[in-house]
């Protein structure tokens, strides 16, 4: 840091001659009104100034620097350090999920597989449902027949009896009614 000073005063004590000798030449040549002795307090009192700033202002100048250069180096290793770790976690993560990938491939197979034999479990199911349904519905139609036949039997026997009904009223004559009747007393008349 005194090297940066030492040569900042350097650089800067040139330009003030050169500034110097411009005005003295312009004073010589009467066309500036700075006199040589006022050009010289001029001088003297801009390096004093520059000494005495130099003086109060270097060491808080020089702490200020030494902090904000501190503070931009442990900047700079924290952003080294958190982009360290954050390539670390970028590789673990892509890690994980070459990982996932894999256990995702291995996952589908497995549901694959389930569900091919759930399918089957179904299938099964409906067919045994299915002869199930057939052999009600057989029950079902062999008691139908059953109650046709029944029925069918009661309605000839009823148009049977009817028929007969008929057939005696039309074939039996008044003489034979009168006979039935009378050999129908006689066995009632007998019993008693």
């Amino acid at each position: 840091m005194k090297a940066r000073l030492t040569l900042s005063l350097f650089l800067v004590l040139p330009l003030i001659l050169i500034c110097a000798s411009s005005a003295l030449a312009a004073s010589e040549a009467g066309s500036s009104p700075w006199t040589m002795s006022m050009l010289l307090w001029r001088v003297v009192n801009t390096v004093a100034l520059l000494a005495l700033l130099i003086y109060f202002l270097k060491k808080p100048l020089v702490n200020f620097f030494k902090e904000r250069k501190a503070k931009i180096e442990q900047d700079l290793a924290e952003a080294v350090e958190q982009r360290r770790k954050a390539e670390e976690l970028i590789k673990e993560y892509q890690m994980k999920l070459a990982g996932m990938e894999q256990e995702l491939e291995k996952m589908r197979g497995e549901l694959q597989k389930a569900a091919e034999g759930e399918s089957q479990k179904v299938i099964a199911s409906a067919d045994k449902m299915s002869v199930a349904i057939i052999e009600s519905a057989k029950i079902a139609a062999e008691q139908e027949v059953r109650k046709a036949k029944v029925a069918l039997k009661d309605e000839a026997v009823t148009l049977a009896v009817e028929l007969a009904e008929s057939l005696i009223r039309e074939k039996i004559s008044d003489d034979d009614r009168k006979k039935i009747v009378e050999d129908y007393l006689v066995k009632v008349g007998g019993m008693k």
